[in-house]
């Protein structure tokens, strides 16, 4: 197994893990963090957490270009 696919198998895997921990349901908070600074964090981390799950996507999306167009076996 060449290396490519490992790391392909590892993205996968974390960008499942990202999407499922990634609630959209808490955007309800939102309202809330103008009435207090506790929720000021959790709205930086929830950005936080988009990025990482959309790079994490994208990168999985050029892996599988690669290996199915046989460009590294």
């Amino acid at each position: 197994m060449s290396i490519v696919k490992l790391v392909w198998y590892l993205v996968s895997l974390i960008a499942i893990f990202l999407i499922l921990i990634n609630n959209p349901k808490a955007a309800g908070l939102g309202n809330l963090s103008s009435q207090g600074k506790i929720f000021n964090s959790t709205r930086s981390t929830e950005k936080k957490l988009q990025i990482l799950t959309i790079g994490t996507v994208v990168i999985f999306f050029i892996l599988t270009i690669i290996l199915a167009s046989n460009i590294i076996f």
